[in-house]
């Protein structure tokens, strides 16, 4: 079996960093206590803090200022799905799945955590469950590039559907993706083995 790595989404924490400023702007609620009022800005300050601590590699201090993110402010996807990550990349895939899982439930349109929802599962060798969360992924975000590249491995290595895995990773290259010749090499690679097993098939009529 060739290794290909699956691709963690680069957008994961400028998303979430989007999604917070998009949620602190909705609406206008009842007149805040002091004590309310200080809570979301506390909230912000803690979350970019774990944002620079994750990006660094500080998957500890990320984890305990995120998760201060969200006893402050539950309502707020984000941060969930950035400790997910956390989670995930540390192997410890059952917690990193009720993150993502929370932060669906909190934003439902949430396509970042479908997909990071999509490489837990495949990780715990779910492989079902990946490929839903992916599609899902795609339904909200068609032209996201990482969740299609992922996809096609789950279908190209792991589920051996290799027309599926064929039709994203060309989609890959119609929409402009990174690693163009990598992936031209696993479309002749695929093309290839398909083409030697439709000729092994029998014919009609064939003893």
């Amino acid at each position: 079996m060739m290794v290909r790595s699956p691709r963690r989404s680069t957008m994961a924490l400028v998303s979430a960093a989007i999604a917070w400023t998009i949620a602190g702007c909705a609406g206008a609620p009842p007149a805040p206590t002091t004590a309310d009022a200080s809570r979301p800005d506390r909230a912000a300050a803690l979350f970019t803090e774990a944002l620079s601590a994750q990006d660094a590699g500080d998957d500890a201090r990320a984890a305990v200022l995120l998760n201060d993110v969200i006893a402050l402010t539950p309502e707020r996807a984000a941060p969930h799905t950035n400790l997910g990550i956390i989670y995930r990349r540390t192997g410890r895939f059952d917690e990193a799945i009720r993150e993502y899982e929370s932060a669906i439930r909190i934003n439902p349109a949430d396509a970042e955590a479908y997909h990071n929802l999509g490489l837990a599962h495949r990780r715990r060798g779910a492989f079902a469950d990946a490929e839903r969360a992916y599609l899902r992924a795609l339904e909200l975000r068609p032209n996201q590039v990482d969740t299609r590249y992922n996809l096609g491995i789950l279908y190209d290595l792991y589920l051996d559907r290799p027309q599926d895995a064929l039709a994203q990773y060309r989609t890959i290259l119609d929409l402009g993706g990174p690693d163009v010749e990598m992936i031209t090499g696993w479309i002749r690679t695929l093309e290839r083995r398909s083409t030697r097993g439709a000729a092994l098939q029998p014919t009609e009529g064939a003893p």
